[in-house]
């Protein structure tokens, strides 16, 4: 176990380490942190026409609506973000017998993940503790029973779990694809391509099955069609209202169906690995 976790901390300082883990941290989080900066403008411009109370629930409600965003957007851009650390992590490694690691690496980019996303609700939360300490001042209505948080601690682990799950559907993927090729370049591009093509053909399904049945039926083996139910606006919403739970079928379904394609690209990646030294 300590020897797992020194390799843990090894392969967290490699992934921090790289340049295109602070640029995907800029372009996940530029969303939040310039809304925030606008929001936190445009408030204190409006708290001086004394609106105090309804000032604050509109930006309680404007920073929820962010956060839902926030999380839609990196589900759109993290797989590109895992295409080229794990292009890097395994593809360049996989010839020299290093992919016995495989556990170690995977937890590292979770985590990595799952600070990234969470670097952007902490940067919406701050901008609602900011306007209500701005909002104590005379002349100024402010509701102080409003509540001054986007998420409470139950929702921001039920969304770290979905995160979690999503995350690991996607890492399984694309070290399943790193098997097939040495060069990181080619691995992404490669992987990226079957990807995007699996979600045009889950968006493009209900429409073409109008016609023929057997298209519906091609779209259940999609595993992107789980991910994107999982993400879904309605869904994200719901969950950060508390209106939705993980025992929800909504939810729970998605859930099972993507974490039983992680274990399954896991479990075939690892028996390409395994053949993969003999063969060589």
């Amino acid at each position: 176990m300590l020897r797992f976790v020194v390799l843990l901390q090894f392969e967290m300082r490699k992934v921090f380490a790289r340049k295109k883990a602070i640029l995907f941290l800029i372009a996940l989080n530029v969303v939040p942190i310039l809304a925030s900066i606008l929001a936190l403008l445009v408030y204190a411009k409006v708290k001086t026409w004394g609106l105090g109370g309804l000032e604050f629930s509109m930006l309680v409600k404007m920073m929820k609506a962010l956060f839902t965003a926030h999380l839609k957007l990196f589900f759109w851009i993290s797989p590109f973000f895992l295409a080229l650390v794990i292009g890097d992590s395994f593809s360049g490694e996989s010839g020299k017998g290093y992919l016995k690691i495989i556990l170690g690496k995977s937890f590292a980019i979770v985590i990595f993940l799952l600070l990234a996303v969470t670097l952007g609700g902490i940067f919406l939360q701050v901008d609602i503790w900011v306007a209500r300490l701005v909002s104590v001042s005379p002349g100024v209505i402010m509701d102080m029973t409003a509540n001054a948080s986007i998420i409470d601690s139950i929702t921001a682990l039920r969304v770290l779990f979905i995160m979690f799950v999503a995350n690991l559907t996607f890492i399984g993927f694309f070290i399943l694809f790193s098997q097939f090729w040495d060069s990181p370049i080619l691995m992404a591009l490669a992987s990226l391509i079957v990807l995007m093509s699996i979600q045009t053909y889950v968006l493009m399904a209900p429409f073409l099955a109008r016609f023929d049945p057997i298209y519906a039926a091609l779209e259940k083996w999609c595993f992107t069609r789980h991910l994107s139910n999982l993400f879904a606006m309605e869904n994200i919403s719901s969950v950060l209202s508390n209106d939705l739970t993980l025992s929800d079928e909504r939810l729970w379904n998605p859930l099972v169906a993507s974490f039983g394609w992680a274990i399954f690209f896991f479990l075939i990646a690892w028996l390409f690995f395994e053949r993969k030294p003999i063969l060589n």
